[in-house]
């Protein structure tokens, strides 16, 4: 017997991912944190090694993590809750569309610091 992949068993293995990420992250934030313990020289040392383009990069990929993982818990709710389960694929893609719009809007500046564009956008003399 073969296993198909649907929406409904990738969104769920999705979820499960991007939960386990969402944690790391969370144990990552704390680490930088506790930084602000031992004085403003190791935080700030802390601080730059975390503004550099590999950690602007996962910084865009989080905010496409946490957004996944709250469009997909705001459809589970839906169909758990709402009796959607009809058309939960529709309500699916509808929410991952809005995730879309959400993340551009979200990471934009970001993604214009990662792609060193800023210096750029500041020249237009505000």
């Amino acid at each position: 017997m073969r296993y198909r992949w649907h929406a409904g068993y990738v969104a769920w293995l999705l979820n499960r991912i991007t939960g386990i990420l969402i944690t790391f992250y969370l144990v990552m934030h704390i680490w930088v944190i506790h930084h602000l313990a031992h004085g403003p020289e190791q935080y700030k040392q802390v601080m730059d090694f975390l503004s550099s383009k590999l950690f602007v990069f996962f910084e865009l990929g989080i905010i496409g993590v946490v957004l996944y993982h709250m469009m997909n818990g705001i459809r589970i709710v839906l169909v758990d809750f709402g009796n959607s389960v009809t058309n939960h694929k529709t309500i699916f893609w509808v929410l991952m569309a809005i995730g879309v719009v959400l993340y551009v809007f979200c990471a934009w500046d970001l993604a214009v610091l990662f792609l060193g564009l800023d210096s750029a956008a500041g020249a237009g003399g505000h």
